[in-house]
């Protein structure tokens, strides 16, 4: 009994051993994409020798990543910081984790140009007080986010990359995104401005200003989404994820929600 207890002890360890071992480990760092005080190229070079990931997941998509290197912007912190890790490590693979045709998919769905169209408007509304009480009270907080934001946007990395901004990026996402429509959906003005889609049909600033918030959510959950598939095709495998500062609080809430036991999440910066 006791030597049967014994070898199912040992099956039990060696079976958590490996699955430890293909464990991937996952460092989300959240970025600046263009050279500044707060990131540089040399900079994230240094993050990326430290954490020697073999993977490097890349906020774009298949078509872009294939010109990823092509007509290099020098200011780019990503890409440069890409190729100079990848030419010292050239079995590293370079991934795109982004929402397929981001751009084009929200210009032909009328998203852009409503969203910049619409919180102009709204900011002109607010400051002529010709917005209700109730959508001034909204707009105001979401003035007062900003400008907290900025001065995030004037730290440095580990700062952008601290719980604490975390919280108030969630915050100020949630007003944007969620309290910014109420807003549209309730000041009649919205629905009587439109632009024209390329497809040439018209839309509302309000009902493409809802599909532009609603965007964020898809986009983040399809991005996490496309990191858990490279994991599940590369398991043990470490993996750094370069995504822009205000996409970390979320692309974590979802790698945590939808946890399958692959992988683990890393904060590189709770080490420095």
């Amino acid at each position: 009994m006791k030597y049967s207890l014994t070898i199912l002890f040992f099956i039990i360890l060696n079976f958590s051993f490996a699955q430890n071992i293909e464990k991937s480990k996952i460092y989300i760092i959240g970025t600046v994409h263009s050279s500044s005080t707060i990131l540089t190229p040399e900079t994230l070079l240094k993050i990326l020798d430290e954490i020697k990931p073999e993977i490097l997941l890349q906020e774009s998509d298949s078509h872009n990543m294939a010109i990823y290197f092509d007509d290099l912007d020098p200011n780019s912190n990503e890409r440069n910081a890409s190729l100079n890790y990848i030419k010292k490590n050239p079995k590293t693979v370079n991934l795109s984790f982004e929402f397929e045709g981001r751009n084009s998919y929200r210009k032909n769905n009328g998203m852009t140009p409503t969203d910049d169209l619409t919180i102009h408007l709204i900011d002109s509304l607010y400051h002529k007080n010709l917005l209700s009480d109730v959508n001034s009270e909204i707009y105001k907080k979401y003035n007062e986010a900003n400008k907290v934001l900025i001065e995030y946007f004037k730290s440095d990395i580990k700062t952008l990359n601290s719980i604490e901004f975390e919280v108030f990026n969630k915050y100020r996402q949630y007003l944007q995104h969620h309290e910014l429509p109420k807003i549209t959906n309730s000041e009649k003005i919205f629905s009587e401005r439109f632009v024209t889609k390329p497809n040439g049909e018209k839309i509302s600033y309000r009902e493409g200003f809802q599909l532009w918030c609603k965007f964020w959510d898809l986009r983040n959950n399809t991005m996490a989404s496309n990191i858990i598939k490279t994991v599940y095709k590369n398991k043990g495998k470490s993996i750094v994820v370069l995504t822009g500062a205000q996409h970390k609080y979320y692309l974590k809430e979802l790698l945590e929600k939808y946890y399958d036991g692959n992988y683990q999440l890393i904060e590189y910066f709770d080490e420095k």
